[in-house]
């Protein structure tokens, strides 16, 4: 393939290992694991599955594991074209709770409607109305954050949590644009610290956790055991607080299975449970935490844990018509995929896949083990589904 972005990841490995002079012994030993494991990963023999795996190997060859799973498909970056991101990225990088930009600001009521757009835009995989709607509504509510009187201040820099740290991370994230990601989190954490309220400041790290893809082990997903156990003390009786404590939890399962702490992943994900089985799936909880998230959770966790078994058993409880949205439809789907590949069932990881794709095409396509994943069945099996699928994804 002519695109270096398109290249495998166990092409990436060998290419940095090469050029870090390290040898595969010498690798493989750093990781843990053998030395035939690492050169069936580098000439496309075997597949690298774990994030932890991915994780270990950046870590020990001193790269950022982006460089590892390379950028996303040509053909994503064509499709979004077609997406305006300037006003987006230009809100971010010049406006801010503290130093607003000379706008004209609207009531906040109609900016929390706009809002509430743009998550149903969101959830429906509707970028196009995401990123006409985001814009006006940050750089408003900066302005109302930076010189509004109370109680308009406090509900603006609410609404820019959930703005910047949830529907902005989340869609920047799907369209591959990472380093804008990190920045809508870090303006949902400068909003939750003018807030001083220790349950923002929980959701808004949150969105900071997951701004970048979790093999980079980055520190916002790391240290979400420590900000769990922190947002627990002020939880109270507030449904909100409890979804926010929940999400947490979650975030600090994945941090535990990422560092191959299985209990302590295992733990995180049960008091997860806990906490959801009460509160059911309330549509409009935050991040969608309920009973059915916590389900896609565990589903992606066995996965990274390899039990594809158990995987499927999680995922085989869910009721995706619990989850309100496409974006965490395809999340199952795609993890699904997964669990089906490593029990060597390639036809039905390729159906899981295109259902992912359909309901949520631009996270599909970005998702690197989803590629990886492709790219290993194309080698091993055909068929025009599969064929079909690694086009779109500039894989052939």
């Amino acid at each position: 393939m002519s695109d270096e972005r398109a290249r495998r990841i166990g092409e990436n490995v060998r290419a940095t290992r090469r050029a870090r002079g390290v040898s595969l012994d010498a690798l493989a030993g750093l990781v843990g694991r053998s030395k035939g494991w690492l050169s069936k990963i580098e000439n496309g023999r075997a597949r690298l599955e774990r994030r932890s795996d991915i994780a270990a190997l950046a870590e020990a060859l001193q790269v950022s594991a982006d460089h590892l799973l390379g950028g996303p498909a040509p053909e994503v970056r064509f499709e979004r074209r077609r997406y305006n991101l300037v006003p987006l990225q230009r809100v971010l990088m010049d406006a801010s709770p503290t130093d607003p930009l000379d706008v004209h600001a609207r009531p906040v009521d109609s900016l929390r409607a706009d809002l509430t757009d743009a998550d149903t835009a969101l959830r429906r995989a509707d970028y196009d109305t995401v990123l006409r709607l985001l814009p006006g509504v940050i750089g408003e509510l900066c302005v109302h954050a930076a010189t509004g009187a109370e109680p308009a201040r406090s509900e603006a820099l609410k609404l820019l949590v959930l703005a910047c740290g949830s529907d902005g991370t989340c869609t920047l994230r799907h369209l591959g644009e990472t380093n804008l990601a990190f920045i809508s989190g870090e303006r949902a954490q400068q909003a939750a610290d003018l807030l001083g309220d220790p349950i923002w400041r929980g959701a808004a790290a949150y969105g900071r956790a997951h701004a970048r893809s979790s093999v980079n082990k980055p520190r916002p997903l790391m240290t979400a055991p420590k900000v769990a156990d922190e947002v627990e003390r002020h939880i109270g009786d507030d449904p909100f607080a409890h979804q926010v404590h929940g999400m947490l939890r979650l975030s600090a399962a994945l941090a535990r299975e990422i560092e191959g702490d299985h209990g302590g992943a295992a733990d995180q994900a049960r008091e997860a449970a806990r906490l959801a089985a009460p509160l059911g799936d309330d549509p409009n909880a935050f991040e969608l935490f309920g009973v059915a998230n916590v389900g896609v959770w565990r589903t992606s966790l066995a996965v990274e844990a390899g039990e594809p078994g158990q995987a499927l058993r999680y995922a085989e409880q869910v009721d995706p018509r619990a989850l309100a949205s496409d974006n965490r439809r395809a999340a199952l789907r795609i993890e699904k995929a997964r669990a089906h590949a490593m029990l060597g069932r390639d036809a039905d990881a390729v159906r899981e896949l295109r259902q992912a794709e359909r309901l949520s095409p631009a996270q599909t396509h970005s998702n690197a083990l989803t590629r990886e994943l492709v790219a290993d069945m194309l080698r091993r099996t055909g068929g025009r589904d599969l064929r079909g699928l690694a086009w779109r994804m500039n894989l052939i």
